[in-house]
């Protein structure tokens, strides 16, 4: 062989073994280690949701210079996103619970998500059954578990208290 020859191959043989190199490297960045962090402006729906938005998409309404956010998903699945994610598991009577509510604050003008809000919520069920409560901040969202035992659009009504304003958001989510 050639003294060019053998160059040649010296220098497609590394070329391919560093396209091959970086080629694991890319995928290894691309996989998400570690999961967002709490100062990322990025809304926490978008960070962590990805892989149920098909079946469920994020209901988002702006008003008063908030986006309010309402994703809803089985509790099973909900329980193993936030261990994913590093953030406290729902507590023990949400664990029994069919279904998490989880609402996102985020201000339109600063990005900032809003983590202190007073967030009270109705859920009313396809036949008119009325459940109250206070949703708590849970890591990267505020929430709760309800049992949904019916078939049909539950309604999702928020009382939103901060920054000396409150708002009120309806949502509409079919089971």
């Amino acid at each position: 062989m050639s003294n060019f020859g053998k160059k040649f191959a010296v220098y497609f043989l590394s070329g391919i073994f560093v396209a091959a190199l970086s080629g694991v490297a890319m995928a290894q960045h691309g996989h998400g280690h570690g999961g967002p962090s709490a100062s990322s402006s990025t809304p926490p729906h978008q960070m962590g949701h990805s892989m149920s938005m098909k079946d469920r998409p994020v209901q988002s309404v702006s008003m008063d210079g908030y986006k309010i956010s309402l994703d809803v998903m089985d509790m099973s699945m909900h329980m193993s996103m936030q261990k994913m994610k590093g953030n406290p598991a729902p507590s023990e009577s949400d664990h029994a619970k069919s279904h998490a509510i989880m609402v996102m604050i985020q201000d339109t003008a600063s990005k900032e998500i809003i983590t202190d809000a007073k967030v009270n919520y109705t859920l009313v069920s396809p036949s008119g059954e009325k459940e109250t409560g206070k949703l708590d901040w849970s890591g990267d969202h505020y929430g709760r578990g309800f049992n949904a035992q019916e078939k049909g659009a539950y309604q999702v009504q928020l009382q939103i208290e901060s920054g000396g304003m409150e708002r009120e958001a309806k949502f509409t989510y079919n089971l």
